[in-house]
């Protein structure tokens, strides 16, 4: 038994410098100044935010890199071309799909990306396969992180234990 114990003791006192310096990119999404999701970053460092336009009931989605540790849009597309939406954005203008595509915007936003929710927007947060819904009627700020391994397992198990 003191055995186990001296060798679980060594493993910490040998991880724990890795687990404190080693880190990783992270996306943290808090809303109303509480953590509500953490993306981690080190593979797939694309996210987008898709909602219904509130006045034309019309899908819209941005699409967003993380490039040196800021977030940078890098192209929208929507379904429905209008008054006050920007004509010479990004360098490829085209329809697809139903959609019409603006590509190679490459607008950086900052370490930070703050945005508000509507009452009927239906704001999602897609990354790859996985889709995280959005509260109503809620700010929320997008923040980008390197974040050491203890505190990206705090994040994992703060945003699992609501």
């Amino acid at each position: 038994m003191k055995r186990i114990i001296i060798l679980l003791a060594a493993c910490i006192i040998l991880l724990l410098p890795v687990m404190t310096f080693y880190t990783i990119p992270v996306l943290k999404v808090s809303g109303e100044n509480e953590l509500e999701k953490v993306l981690y970053l080190q593979k797939d460092k694309d996210f987008s935010i898709r909602w219904t336009h509130s006045v034309e009931n019309e899908e819209w989605e941005e699409f967003f890199k993380v490039e040196e540790g800021q977030i940078v849009l890098d192209s929208t597309r929507f379904k429905t071309f209008g008054a006050g939406v920007p004509s010479d954005t990004g360098e490829d203008t085209f329809i697809k799909d139903g959609w019409v595509y603006m590509t190679d915007i490459h607008q950086p936003i900052g370490m930070e990306l703050v945005t508000r929710t509507g009452k009927t927007t239906d704001h999602r947060v897609i990354r790859g396969d996985e889709v995280w819904q959005m509260r109503a009627s809620q700010s929320y700020r997008f923040t980008v992180e390197e974040a050491n391994l203890l505190h990206a397992i705090g994040y994992y198990i703060a945003t699992r234990m609501r």
